[in-house]
């Protein structure tokens, strides 16, 4: 494999890494607003909860950009 074959593969690799989970947030009962994680199949869970809306997006904008930078 040369250089530019791996660094292509493992360009390809992160990208799907990166399509596998994203955090996203939904309006919940009760006025707040739920931080959840989805992953490739769709699924999602609900991983906390929070009262305003904008503090929620933070954060799932914060875990995204760290999964980026992981993977």
């Amino acid at each position: 494999m040369t250089p530019e074959e791996y660094a292509e593969a493992l360009e390809q690799e992160r990208q799907a890494r990166n399509a596998r989970a994203e955090y996203e947030v939904r309006a919940d009962y009760g006025g707040q607003f739920l931080l959840s994680r989805r992953n490739g199949a769709r699924q999602s869970w609900g991983v906390s909860r929070y009262v305003n809306r904008e503090t929620a997006e933070l954060a799932a904008a914060l875990l995204n950009r760290l999964k980026e930078d992981e993977a």
